[in-house]
C-alpha cells in the first residue's frame, strides 16, 4: 500500500464483464493507498479522455509529486505520467481531478503555504484547457483556517465553467469544518461553511459530490456520521443537513444518481487506520425519503474505499 501501482478498465453499458486491466502509472510503485485518504482519483472528460491523478509515494527533491496520467478515446495505454505543479511541500492529503465537456481538466491539491502548518495550508489548482495536453502553473488559494492535512479534498467541474471543491478546515488546529469552494475564471469566491466540527486532530475523512437535478448534492463524514446536503452552486446556499438512518462508525461516502433522480449514499462501516470494514448504504428518492438501506453489505479491505455507480438502466452497482 505504501508504493503500489494505478489499473484501469471499464465495463461498458449492457457487458456483464470488465475489460483487461491497464496500469495507469508509466513509473512502477509510484501510487500509495496508505491512510485510504490518498488514492488514485479519476474522472470523464470530453470525447472520452481519462484523467487519473494521485498522490506520489514518495517524495523528489524533498517535494512529493501530484501525478497525473490520461487515457486517449480508444487507446490501449495511458501517456507516461507527469507530475503538475510546483508547491507540493508537504502533500498529504489527498488530491483531486476534474474535467468537463469542453475539454478543461484540473488537477487539485492541498499542500503548505508560506509557513508549515495546517492553518497555512492552501488549495492548489492547476487547469487545462485543452483535455489536459498541457497546463498552466497552478492558483494558489489560501482559505481562512487552512486545511486539515490529512482529509482528501473532492472536486467537480459543473456546466457552468465552474471548478467545486468540498475540504476540510483546520482553523486554530480544532475546527474541523466541512467547507465548500467555487472557483471561477476570475479566481474563488468565499467559502461557504457547511458544518462545523471541533476536534484537536485530523479525522482523515474524504468527501464525495455530483450532479443531480435538483443542484450539487455532497456527503461528508462529522462525528462517526455521514452527512448529506444539496448545494446551490448559483445561490451558493445549502439544504438542510441530513445523516442516513442508523449509528456506527462511518467513513468515506460515495453518491451516485440515476436518471430518476434516485440517489444512493454508499460509505464504510468500522474502517480505521490499518483496518479493513464493510459497506453500508441507503437508497433514498429525489427528496431525500428513504427507500431501501442495508448495512454489513460487502467487506471492505484495508486502505479501502466504496464506490456508488447508476447504471444506464436505472439500477445501481456499488464496488468495493
Amino acid at each position: 500500500p505504501g508504493s503500489g501501482d494505478l489499473f484501469y478498465l471499464r465495463r461498458p453499458a449492457g457487458a456483464t464483464t470488465f475489460s483487461d486491466a491497464i496500469r495507469v502509472n508509466s513509473e512502477p510503485g509510484t501510487a500509495i493507498a496508505t491512510g485510504t485518504v490518498r488514492g488514485g482519483q479519476i474522472a470523464l472528460g470530453r470525447g472520452g479522455w481519462v484523467h487519473v491523478a494521485w498522490n506520489a509515494a514518495r517524495p523528489i527533491a524533498k517535494q512529493t509529486p501530484m501525478w497525473y496520467a490520461r487515457l486517449a478515446p480508444g487507446a490501449a495505454a495511458f501517456e507516461p505520467q507527469r507530475a503538475i505543479g510546483e508547491h507540493t511541500r508537504h502533500l498529504d492529503g489527498g488530491g483531486s481531478v476534474a474535467a468537463d465537456a469542453r475539454g478543461r481538466v484540473y488537477v487539485v491539491w492541498h499542500a503548505a503555504g508560506l509557513k508549515d502548518g495546517e492553518t497555512d495550508r492552501r488549495i492548489y489548482v492547476a487547469r487545462s484547457a485543452d483535455d489536459g495536453r498541457s497546463f498552466r502553473s497552478e492558483e494558489a488559494f489560501a482559505p481562512d483556517g487552512g486545511l486539515c492535512g490529512c482529509c482528501q479534498l473532492e472536486t467537480l467541474a459543473d456546466n457552468d465553467g465552474r471548478l467545486q471543491i468540498l475540504y476540510r478546515s483546520a482553523g486554530a488546529n480544532v475546527h474541523r469544518d466541512a467547507m465548500w469552494m467555487t472557483v471561477g475564471p476570475r479566481g474563488a469566491l468565499p467559502p461557504v461553511r457547511l458544518q462545523e466540527w471541533n476536534l484537536p486532530a485530523c479525522p482523515m475523512t474524504t468527501f464525495a459530490m455530483t450532479v443531480t437535478p435538483a443542484g450539487l448534492l455532497a456527503a461528508w463524514e462529522t462525528q462517526h456520521q455521514i452527512q448529506i446536503a444539496t448545494l446551490d452552486a448559483a445561490r451558493r446556499t445549502f439544504s438542510t443537513v441530513s445523516a442516513p438512518a442508523g449509528t456506527g462508525i462511518r467513513k468515506h461516502p460515495s453518491l451516485a444518481v440515476n436518471k430518476a433522480g434516485e440517489r444512493l449514499i454508499a460509505w464504510t462501516e468500522g474502517t480505521a487506520w490499518a483496518r479493513g470494514g464493510v459497506v453500508a448504504w441507503e437508497l433514498q428518492d429525489g427528496k431525500g425519503v428513504t427507500l431501501a438501506s442495508a448495512a454489513n453489505a460487502g467487506a471492505v479491505p484495508v486502505w479501502g474505499l466504496v464506490s456508488a455507480i447508476a447504471r444506464p438502466d436505472g439500477s445501481f452497482i456499488i464496488v468495493h
